[in-house]
């Protein structure tokens, strides 16, 4: 069985696993600069890809085809049902569909779909928006690190995957970064992706916030599904580094009793190997195996690469123009003599054509019918549930918000110098107003220059910078006001 390698470019770390089989063969990791990554997007390039280069040349890891994940970080994950239509519009009628119920712009994600096992007459379809500027850059470092990339995988698709379960939630968290998904007959029914300022937290405040995202996480899928709300039955897998606090499950479910355990690994390895640091990795690694009848993991294996970043083949004609044309000399030689016959069998053909395009004609006009009846349907699905799909879209948006607004905290606080000391950072609902200290006036101007350079907000502006007297007067201090837009 031909080998697989897995490489995940998280924001502290990058870890890249080698399977052969359900074997783990080789795994290895590598810590990365602060600020190299943020919230998944790849902030240098360069600088990544040589820090891949670098563990790949140390662990002795082949360059060549390699299956990748990014963050699910802002993606937003739905599914999607149509009424029936023909497969040369089913791609339209999909995107349509995503226009309406993705919250934010389309024009800043890409989108990518599975079509699911549905019942007749109607089209389900598990889709995925991802952002534009995380997914370029994860793809672009890869290239720039001389591997090739054969499928971009998003990362709680791939936890999802390593489920050997039809009904199950699972939590995962690692540094910052927590994937919660509810998986239903195989397929992931919520998924939500948070990063937490884990800076100023403890453990325990920690597991509290993960306790809070899980419950608010199954009441949002119970309010969607009344008729089947998530009970006691169903299990909860965790991994990461929620694996090893075993001692917190009990504050993880708060007042549930669902039955908690470790999330298994789904490949056998050697001494030293710890499942949940590259549990990411394994569930890339499950898509390239052949899926058995015992199997229950997660039905979706999308590929989010783009389809221009895709390798392109050898072109076939590139191979057979050289071959055709010696044909064609032949042929024409062998050809003049059967010029006449084929006149003749044209004039024969020729009523048959004209009732091939009468036909054509009126399958053109049915075609029109459908087109017609669909948009009808549509019409009056649109109108049978319009107050459910706002709450939740609402609701889902008050999410993404605060997802938001939670990672401006942390890039704030994460960017600024040992020369500067922040006092208050307050959110008006449209603009952030820092406000703080530098030991020189350089410093504060440096501090506005880096905020300005991470490309989170349209403008940084610098209120106010105002010198205070010290007991020293050769050493002052700046007091500083940036707005953040």
């Amino acid at each position: 069985m031909a080998k697989t390698t897995t490489l995940y470019i998280e924001d502290a770390a990058i870890k890249v696993l080698v399977n052969n089989g359900k074997k783990v063969e080789k795994w290895a990791s590598a810590p990365l600069e602060a600020g190299l990554v943020i919230d998944g997007l790849i902030q240098d390039e360069t600088k990544v890809s040589e820090e891949i280069k670098s563990l790949f040349s140390r662990e002795k890891i082949p360059t060549g085809r390699v299956i990748a994940a990014m963050s699910g970080l802002k993606s937003i994950f739905r599914i999607i049902s149509l009424p029936a239509v023909p497969k040369n519009i089913l791609d339209e009628a999909i995107k349509n569909e995503a226009n309406r119920v993705i919250p934010t712009p389309m024009d800043q994600n890409y989108l990518s779909y599975q079509v699911l096992p549905s019942a007749q007459g109607e089209v389900k379809v598990f889709i995925v928006a991802h952002p534009k500027n995380t997914t370029d850059s994860v793809i672009k470092t890869i290239n720039k690190a001389g591997l090739r990339l054969e499928v971009l995988d998003i990362a709680p698709l791939a936890l999802c995957r390593c489920a050997n379960l039809e009904k199950v939630i699972i939590v995962s968290n690692w540094l910052d970064n927590v994937d919660i998904a509810v998986i239903i007959g195989r397929i992931p029914e919520v998924i939500r992706s948070l990063s937490l300022p884990v800076e100023s937290q403890s453990v325990a405040e920690r597991i509290s916030t993960i306790a809070e995202e899980l419950n608010r996480t199954i009441t949002f899928y119970n309010s969607s599904h009344a008729e089947s709300p998530l009970d006691e039955s169903v299990p909860v897998l965790v991994s990461g580094e929620l694996a090893n606090e075993q001692d917190s499950w009990s504050s993880l479910l708060d007042e549930l009793s669902n039955q908690i355990s470790s999330l298994p690994s789904p490949f056998i390895a050697g001494e030293g190997f710890d499942p949940s640091v590259y549990i990411v990795n394994m569930g890339m690694a499950l898509r390239a195996l052949p899926s058995g009848t015992e199997h229950q993991n997660s039905l979706i294996n999308i590929n989010a690469m783009p389809g221009f970043y895709k390798p392109k083949g050898t072109s076939l004609a590139s191979i057979l123009v050289p071959t055709v044309i010696v044909l064609l000399v032949g042929g024409l030689v062998w050809g003049w003599f059967y010029i006449d016959d084929m006149k003749q069998k044209n004039n024969v053909l020729e009523p048959q054509v004209q009732e091939q395009e009468a036909t054509l004609i009126q399958k053109r006009a049915e075609l029109s019918a459908l087109n017609s009846q669909i948009a009808e349907t549509q019409k009056s699905l649109d109108a049978a549930n319009p107050v459910v799909t706002a709450l939740n879209d609402m609701l889902w948006d008050m999410y993404q918000g605060r997802e938001a607004i939670t990672g401006d905290y942390k890039a704030i606080y994460n960017l600024h110098s040992s020369n500067i000391a922040l006092s208050t950072i307050d959110f008006d609902g449209e603009s952030i107003t820092v406000t703080g200290y530098g030991l020189t006036k350089t410093a504060v101007l440096e501090y506005a220059g880096i905020l300005r350079g991470s490309n989170r907000w349209l403008d940084v502006v610098v209120i106010s910078m105002d010198k205070i007297p010290t007991e020293d007067p050769n050493m002052p201090i700046y007091s500083f006001n940036f707005l953040l837009k």
